[in-house]
């Protein structure tokens, strides 16, 4: 089986606390009327999903 494991452990605690952040942020409400409210909802989806990918991608071997 192909178990994933944390490769970079700095870059788990900034996504979760990036999502924890996102959460916050979801929870107390947004103005999307305009088009940076709408890119405020995207940003608080892509920096957690960048960051739990860097930490779980594997090293290059050298």
């Amino acid at each position: 089986m192909n178990e994933k494991k944390v490769q970079r452990k700095w870059a788990l605690v900034v996504a979760v606390l990036l999502t924890l952040a996102a959460i916050n942020q979801l929870l107390k409400g947004m103005d999307l009327s305009d088009s940076y409210g709408a890119g405020s909802l995207v940003s608080l989806i892509v920096f957690p999903a960048l960051f739990y990918y860097l930490a779980f991608k594997k090293k290059k071997e050298k």
